[in-house]
């Protein structure tokens, strides 16, 4: 089965037992330091809820303020906000901090959590204590998708996706790849996905000669790149498609490829359509945006959260401003609760399985 049909099987099991148990739990089971340059904030009067003239704290898991995790969450915030007449702050503070913050705060909506995979992916990875795994912390609503997790490199390499390049280093023997991803990441799986694809089909010899280079945000890999000190980058089409137009300095000017999932640029090849696979099916992943909330959280404005982003999701403004950047709504449907819940969930213990058997990062760098 492909990936995504793995993650829908899980779902649908995952789902009987929800009918099941019902929907009203709101156990996730059942399912830096912030700074003012790190931060947005927005202002809104209207809604009608009991976070109304409240101010809310927006913690992600990224310290970039130009990547997506801060877009998708800025947006998200402005539009809710709106819905629900709060105050909105986003702290860019990190994975590991954002995950303590939330796992902290108090249950009143106050403070909020938006992220993507990393959020369980940095468990299973080890790059954060058990501590934070969902049973741990509530799952709120999904909140948008990216399909644009890409790689990139400088306009002038030999290769044009991540299979040439691979090709590259076998027909190079001397020559070795440096790959800049963070630990504990989507870029992390995706990569490690590559690794062991490279390995099965050229050997120890290629596969040895990819090097993760780890940490770092968005411009700082970028910067890492036009620097020479790494040669493929993981990032996001929409912080990266700039340098890929006409006319872009020689040393700035990129190529995209490999986007890790299906994204509306035609010109841009997928790990799907580069042959890239997982237990010999296509690899497609999507970067899956949601909410999270301490353990405690009140089920009532818990509720009336996930009504609001519901209302969101359905907002043409809203959908018509994620399209632009490549991202995608989700539905009100896949905003549910419940539902929410049994696709994080079932997308875990998917992702788990690759997680199981790959490389550690002391073979990787």
């Amino acid at each position: 089965m492909k990936f995504k049909k793995l993650i829908a099987l899980l779902l649908s099991a995952s789902m009987a037992v929800g009918l099941l148990a019902g929907c009203g739990n709101t156990s996730s089971g059942n399912s830096e330091t912030p700074s003012g340059e790190q931060s947005g904030e927005v202002n809104n009067a209207s809604g009608e809820s009991s976070l109304k003239g409240k101010r809310v704290r927006v913690v992600i898991g990224s310290t970039s303020t130009g990547g997506d995790s801060y877009m998708i969450a800025d947006m998200v915030t402005r539009y809710l906000g709106e819905e629900m007449g709060f105050n909105g702050k986003v702290d860019a503070v990190g994975n590991a901090q954002a995950l303590d913050a939330i796992s902290k705060a108090d249950g009143d909506g106050t403070t909020i959590m938006m992220f993507h995979d990393m959020a369980f992916l940095s468990v299973l990875f080890g790059a954060v204590g058990e501590e934070y795994a969902l049973e741990n912390l509530t799952v709120g609503p999904r909140i948008g998708v990216n399909p644009g997790g890409c790689f990139a490199a400088n306009a002038s390499v030999p290769y044009n996706s991540l299979a040439e390049a691979a090709q590259w280093l076998a027909d190079n023997p001397s020559e070795t790849l440096h790959v800049n991803i963070e630990s504990g990441s989507a870029s992390h799986l995706c990569f490690v996905v590559w690794y062991m694809w490279a390995k099965e089909t050229y050997g120890d010899d290629v596969a040895s000669r990819i090097k993760a280079i780890v940490g770092g945000t968005t411009d700082e890999k970028k910067q890492r790149l036009w620097d020479g000190n790494a040669d493929i980058i993981y990032a996001d089409y929409s912080s990266c498609v700039e340098f890929t137009k006409e006319g872009v300095d020689a040393q700035l000017a990129m190529k995209i490829f490999d986007t890790c999932g299906q994204v509306a640029d035609e010109s841009i090849i997928s790990m799907v359509e580069d042959g890239i696979t997982f237990n010999g099916e296509p690899f497609d992943f999507n970067k899956d945006f949601f909410m999270l909330f301490p353990k405690d959280m009140d089920e009532g404005i818990l509720n009336e959260i996930t009504a609001a982003m519901q209302k969101v999701c359905e907002n043409p403004d809203f959908q018509a401003e994620m399209a632009n950047l490549m991202y995608a709504a989700v539905t009100a449907e896949e905003a549910d609760l419940q539902a929410s819940r049994d696709y994080i969930n079932a997308k875990r213990e998917t992702s788990n399985a690759i997680v199981a058997v790959a490389p550690g990062l002391d073979e990787l760098t």
